[in-house]
């Protein structure tokens, strides 16, 4: 199961969120599960962001998720700052579907700072409120 938790503004939401729904299995919320999920993604580009790199990123996958459509690509920079390398990347709703009542959509993205790529993808549904959550979606 994927973890529960909107996209929001700060590093660490952005983080669980993102990453938890595009790559890690377990639900988030307790300090252990937590530890375990800081220790998972300990050298990821997405482990490594910043608050100001993951406000950014998160901002691209709510553009993927409201304005593009299945398919298309929303292309993601963040410059190189200090000593930190440019981060290169691209956010893509892959498939859309109603599930539980909820519209959904299946991200896939990759990233690269400097010789490092990954590539994740899950789903988010929309909830009433507007905000997409990260959550399993079925077949």
């Amino acid at each position: 199961m994927l973890p529960r938790q909107t996209i929001p503004n700060a590093s660490l939401a952005l983080r669980a969120a993102f990453a938890g729904a595009l790559g890690a299995a377990l639900l988030f919320g307790a300090a252990p599960a937590q530890a375990y999920f800081d220790n998972y993604l300990s050298g990821t580009i997405i482990g490594t962001l910043n608050e100001k790199e993951g406000a950014s990123l998160a901002k691209s996958v709510r553009t993927a998720l409201n304005d593009t459509a299945d398919g298309q690509s929303v292309a993601w920079t963040y410059p190189a700052a200090a000593r930190r390398q440019q981060i290169d990347g691209t956010i893509t709703p892959v498939e859309s579907k109603t599930d539980k009542g909820q519209p959904c959509r299946r991200l896939k993205s990759d990233l690269k700072r400097g010789s490092a790529e990954e590539h994740w993808s899950g789903w988010f549904c929309k909830q009433s409120n507007g905000q997409w959550k990260s959550r399993h979606v079925g077949e």
